[in-house]
């Protein structure tokens, strides 16, 4: 009905969340798929393990490229109707893209959905209580079932990219991720902007819970993420209001 949805994954180190999460994606998606990983330069068995993913279009950086431009590979190589932009520390549930896309398919003028979560600082952040990824199933179980009503534009001004997903025409408009943006803060903040702009609406499915880590490239990789928001945070400012400061995320 809605076409080939490509999900495109990142990856950076962090072996255990990547499995966990296509694991996740191979059990609970149901609508026709298709998986392109980008890696930036693992060395802990990540891109052993990606080529060994049958079906997989597997892309390997020899060195960290950051996350728009791993974005922007993915996209380059997709071959789907849809684009979802996924984070290698997500675990997806029960019905979630079957939702999302019903979510986005309900009027042309939408033109990025994204999930709620229990690890989300745009505004479609839940308060989810589980103590295990089982109890965490259970609670999506209930949580995904199909509820048009409960599919809302956003009343903010940007989504998170840690899951975003798009008609291919909406990408095709509006462009490119900035590559500007260094590892990965701002860019969605960015690229929400820029689809607002193009006359797109925002949209929550708020009938869709997944689960979110939050930042684990971050810590694992020891990065310094109050660092990298302030870097990107003047990119923004830069680019769209020089005269004025940019709200931190």
């Amino acid at each position: 009905m809605y076409g080939l949805t490509s999900i495109i994954i990142l990856s950076w180190n962090q072996l255990s969340y990547t499995k966990q999460c296509i694991a996740s994606i191979r059990m609970y998606t149901g609508p026709p798929y298709e998986l392109i990983m980008v890696d930036n330069g693992s060395l802990d068995g990540t891109r052993r393990f990606l080529k060994s993913l049958d079906g997989a279009q597997v892309i390997l950086n020899p060195n960290n490229r950051g996350f728009a431009r791993g974005c922007n590979q993915g996209m380059k190589a997709a071959r789907g109707d849809n684009l979802l932009f996924l984070n290698n520390d997500t675990v997806v549930t029960p019905n979630w893209l079957d939702n999302m896309l019903a979510c986005l398919y309900s009027d042309k003028a939408i033109g990025l959905v994204a999930p709620c979560s229990n690890n989300v600082g745009s505004g479609n952040q839940v308060e989810a209580a589980y103590s295990s990824m089982e109890k965490m199933i259970e609670f999506a179980g209930k949580f995904n079932r199909p509820d048009h009503s409960r599919r809302r534009e956003h009343s903010g001004y940007w989504l998170s990219g840690f899951c975003l997903l798009g008609r291919r025409c909406v990408f095709d408009r509006v462009g490119y991720w900035d590559e500007r943006f260094r590892h990965g803060s701002w860019e969605d903040v960015d690229y929400s902007k820029r689809v607002t702009a193009a006359g797109y609406k925002l949209y929550v499915a708020g009938d869709v819970f997944i689960h979110h880590y939050g930042s684990r490239s971050f810590k694992g990789n020891r990065l310094n993420l109050g660092r990298v928001q302030r870097e990107n945070a003047l990119v923004f400012e830069k680019k769209w209001n020089p005269s004025a400061r940019a709200p931190f995320k």
